[in-house]
């Protein structure tokens, strides 16, 4: 956040959130967005001294004249502590992680101030008639956001509070996908990071950043659903950053185990190779046999996708090995039992099925026994692995299965808003449009394409 002494105002993050401020920074309309941050009780004054502008520079773009300029319009960005991409500039390196840590002191709570009387009724006179409201209306109405004032000590009740609603969050991910809750954890992150500059004691604290380690993770988990790899990595590596904080070992694996699947789907097997060997060296920390089996499965994974088959068969052994050991457990919902490692085990025999088309078989027998399964909570884990089954029927030449299984896997996706399902669906397609003699399989190809779309 941005200070410039004590009394003056800070611009909060959430400013940046309204759905009136995203449309002005998309279309890059500079004077709507000091026009909201007078909305927001944010001066021209204090507007220049952050942009590095002089008053009269502000009051004109203020009237209407446009900022064309790339390097007016990225130090304009962050000046005002907006992020550079709700602009679509490049992000320079800078601080997100420390930022995320260390957030500064959140603003004393602001007086809640009263609209001008004849504009707001001149919007409702607007309203009542169905005249379009202008932009100047929408900043009107637009609420400033003032963050929630936190308690002035925060202890257990608190963190147990944000441990409980970023559990819910995981649930809604593993069932309906990242789509549906990414907006929420980020708003939640915010939050978070207030609970961490109030006054607690070192045991909250430490319990805080884990807490934040987590919610962190699910954010980046969350990106990486929707195909936003870059924001996923990021995310993941402020939840690395916040495990080394209170030398987590096992939330750092985690984070480590997911940035290699993020790696995975951009078509990098090599580099999700070196990281699944990152989280296993952090997984050596801990006694959790699980996991050790989740980055073991995931090492596997992207073995097969190099077409190194020996070497993904062998860290599935491992897996195995790691789950039937006295090893504990890893929290729900992000538990790794015998059922998650059958899924994955099915996914690496699919992708093995790709470069030598003896696995098809098993594969086949895998996924099609995980699939029969009914766990509430991993829909989407579900749904893959049902869109993975079909593609793989239809390697083997088995059309009529793999019409079947996918019909299932489009029933699972129509309450999921994941890109990543998407993308399984889309293997399908294509394999689907190789059988153009087979009528249910072009019917097929053309639901996954409306599905998509």
């Amino acid at each position: 956040m941005n200070t410039a002494g004590s009394g003056d105002r800070v611009i909060e993050a959430a400013v940046w959130d309204a759905p009136v401020m995203r449309d002005a920074l998309r279309q890059r309309d500079i004077r709507a967005v000091f026009v909201l941050l007078r909305r927001h009780g944010i001066s021209q004054r204090r507007i220049a001294a952050l942009t590095g502008q002089s008053q009269s520079e502000v009051s004109d773009i203020a009237k209407g004249r446009q900022v064309m300029a790339y390097d007016v319009l990225a130090r304009i960005a962050d000046g005002l502590g907006c992020p550079r991409g709700l602009m679509g500039l490049a992000y320079s390196p800078d601080t997100e992680v420390s930022a995320a840590l260390t957030a500064g002191p959140v603003a004393a709570r602001e007086v809640d101030t009263m609209p001008d009387r004849r504009e707001f009724l001149g919007v409702a006179a607007k309203a009542a008639v169905g005249a379009a409201l202008s932009v100047g209306d929408l900043a009107l109405l637009a609420t400033p956001a003032h963050a929630t004032p936190t308690p002035a000590r925060v202890g257990a009740s608190e963190v147990e509070s944000l441990r409980a609603l970023t559990r819910a969050l995981w649930v809604q991910e593993k069932q309906r996908g990242g789509g549906v809750v990414r907006d929420a954890v980020i708003a939640q992150l915010g939050w978070a990071r207030q609970l961490l500059q109030a006054t607690h004691t070192d045991q909250i604290g430490q319990q805080l950043y884990a807490a934040l380690a987590d919610l962190l993770s699910l954010a980046g988990w969350a990106s990486h659903d929707v195909g936003l790899s870059g924001a996923a990595l990021r995310y993941l590596g402020q939840s690395m950053a916040a495990a080394s904080e209170i030398n987590d070992p096992l939330r750092t694996t985690l984070a480590l185990e997911q940035v290699a699947r993020v790696y995975l789907r951009q078509d990098q097997p090599c580099e999700a190779v070196k990281v699944a060997q990152l989280a296993q060296v952090a997984a050596a920390r801990t006694d959790i046999g699980q996991a050790h089996a989740l980055v073991a499965s995931t090492a596997a994974r992207a073995h097969a996708e190099q077409g190194h088959l020996l070497a993904a068969l062998g860290a599935l052994n491992s897996a195995n090995a790691a789950l039937e050991s006295a090893g504990g457990v890893l929290p729900e919902p992000r538990g790794f039992d015998a059922a998650a490692l059958a899924s994955e085990t099915g996914r690496v025999l699919s992708i093995a099925a790709r470069h030598d088309r003896t696995h098809a078989v098993r594969a086949v027998d895998t996924l099609t026994t995980y699939t029969a399964t009914t766990d509430p909570l991993r829909v989407k884990r579900r749904a893959i692995s049902t869109a993975q089954l079909a593609a793989v029927h239809f390697r083997a030449g088995n059309p009529d299965e793999a019409v079947t299984a996918a019909r299932v896997a489009l029933d699972l996706a129509a309450s999921i808003r994941s890109q990543r399902l998407g993308n399984y669906l889309n293997e399908v397609r294509l394999e689907a449009l190789r059988h153009p003699r087979h009528a249910d399989a072009a019917e097929l190809a053309h639901a996954v394409t409306t599905y998509r779309a």
